[in-house]
């Protein structure tokens, strides 16, 4: 399996952000155990880059281990040193786009408009990070794809269990999640983390719209 073929399947990309090491890998675990692959350590993250490696090492042809917040080429860099199998930013980078399909890397540049949508598959991007999609809400996907409708979107920012069907509904190929695993990892709560994984994970799973 590829990183590719990890999103086609979960369609769910957890954010671990800010933490450190000792409460990411029980986190990663009950993630893993609730069957998302994908993990992203943003590079603001304590020790972000070794983080990346270990985990790596962990969980190396299991779990898919990513870097984020990329805002530029020499956090690119030392994301792709560190091992990191994908890379997701904020913002659309060419450089940083440039340097993943250099290295057969999954980019996932951040976009808002539908100029910079059709500027990152100008440039050959296979999916794009809507960002902050919360904001934007649903709607804005749908409307979004109705002209561009080969544009594979990941919703992020404001997005949860509860909520990703909607954005599922409207035509996202996928999700990232931060800040409703990380309120229930701050408590420990790791059966909560698996369970609302898999309740992620299913939503993906049951979308009408398979794109």
């Amino acid at each position: 399996m590829s990183t590719r073929d990890a999103l086609r399947e979960t369609g769910t990309i957890a954010i671990l952000r800010g933490r450190p090491y000792e409460q990411a890998a029980p986190l990663v675990q009950a993630l893993y155990a609730g069957g998302i692959r994908l993990a992203e350590v943003t590079v603001d993250s304590p020790d972000a880059f070794e983080m990346i490696t270990k985990l790596r090492k962990i969980w190396d042809g299991k779990l898919y281990i990513g870097a984020g917040t990329i805002t530029d080429e020499d956090r690119c860099a030392r994301a792709l040193e560190a091992g990191a199998q994908f890379v997701v930013a904020p913002n659309y980078h060419p450089g940083v786009v440039s340097l993943c399909q250099k290295n057969s890397i999954l980019a996932f540049p951040g976009v808002f408009t539908p100029s910079e949508i059709q500027a990152a598959l100008a440039q050959g991007c296979e999916y794009v990070k809507l960002f902050p999609a919360g904001r934007l809400g649903p709607g804005y996907i749908r409307d979004v794809l109705s002209p561009l409708r080969e544009a594979k979107i990941v919703a992020v920012g404001g997005i949860s269990a509860d909520n990703a069907p909607q954005y599922y509904a409207a035509g996202a190929a996928g999700v990232g999640v931060g800040s409703s695993l990380g309120a229930l990892a701050d408590a420990g709560a790791w059966c909560s983390v698996t369970q609302q994984a898999q309740k992620l994970v299913k939503a993906f799973r049951g979308r009408s719209d398979n794109r």
